[in-house]
């Protein structure tokens, strides 16, 4: 649990007990991490080397990027032309090549 005073607890108990409310579930952020691009300044997203829904950095997006073809699957599920052009988007990759077609029953 994150404190209002910017210290993690072990649990909501703990925290109360030394008279701190909670801000966030889990761990407190560090300066310069993030959990989502709302957590960064606007010019920058959350990066993360672990793929998506992870804790991350802070950094800037790329203002120009190569018009290499080397698809990626971002984690929000669009395919991007390369990694430079999925960043410029403040998208992490979820993997290499294009994202695979989900077809219902």
């Amino acid at each position: 649990m994150c404190g209002c005073d910017g210290r993690t607890y072990g649990n909501a108990c703990i925290a109360a007990s030394a008279g701190v409310n909670i801000a966030q579930q889990g761990e407190c952020l560090r300066e310069g991490e993030c959990n989502t691009n709302a957590d960064c300044a606007a010019a920058d997203y959350c990066f993360s080397e672990n793929g998506c829904n992870r804790r991350g950095v802070c950094q800037p997006r790329p203002r120009f990027c190569s018009r290499e073809f080397r698809p990626v699957c971002g984690c929000d599920g669009r395919t991007y032309s390369n990694a430079c052009a999925a960043a410029r988007a403040g998208v992490n990759v979820a993997s290499e090549g294009e994202c695979q077609l989900v077809r219902g029953p």
